[in-house]
C-alpha cells in the first residue's frame, strides 16, 4: 500500500495557482476581455440560420462575432418613418403604373411565376 502523506493546504493551493498561471498565459491574441457563451439550441439555431450569410471557414467563435455585430447593427438601425414607408411603396406602385420605368424585368418575373405555380 502505498505511503499517504499529509500536505499543508498552503501548498496545495500554491501548486494550484501555478497550473491557474500556466493555464492562463501572458501573452494572449488580444488585450480586448473575452466571453463565454454557451450555445444553447436557439444559438446553434441561430448559427445554422446565418451560416449560409457567413464568410466559409469561420470558426464557431468568430461565427458568433459576426453574428453578434450584425444583430447589433439591426437593432441599432432606426425604423423607417410611416413618411419613408408611403414613399417607397409610392415608389413601388409608379412602377406598376409605368412598366417601362420598373429597375426589374417583367418577362423574368412572369417566367418565374409560371414555373413556380404550374397549374394542370
Amino acid at each position: 500500500m502505498p505511503e499517504i502523506r499529509a500536505v499543508p493546504l498552503l501548498q496545495i493551493t500554491r501548486k494550484w495557482i501555478r497550473v491557474v498561471l500556466r493555464w492562463y498565459t501572458y501573452r494572449v491574441a488580444t488585450a480586448h476581455p473575452r466571453i463565454q457563451v454557451t450555445e444553447d439550441p436557439e444559438l446553434a439555431s441561430a448559427l445554422r440560420a446565418a451560416e449560409p450569410h457567413l464568410p466559409p471557414g469561420l470558426s464557431r467563435s468568430r461565427q458568433v462575432r459576426e453574428l453578434a455585430i450584425a444583430g447589433a447593427h439591426q437593432l441599432a438601425e432606426q425604423p423607417y418613418t410611416e413618411e419613408r414607408r408611403q414613399e417607397l411603396l409610392d415608389r413601388l406602385a409608379s412602377h406598376f403604373e409605368h412598366p417601362e420605368t420598373a429597375p426589374w424585368d417583367w418577362e423574368v418575373l412572369r417566367d418565374v411565376k409560371r414555373q413556380a405555380w404550374r397549374f394542370g
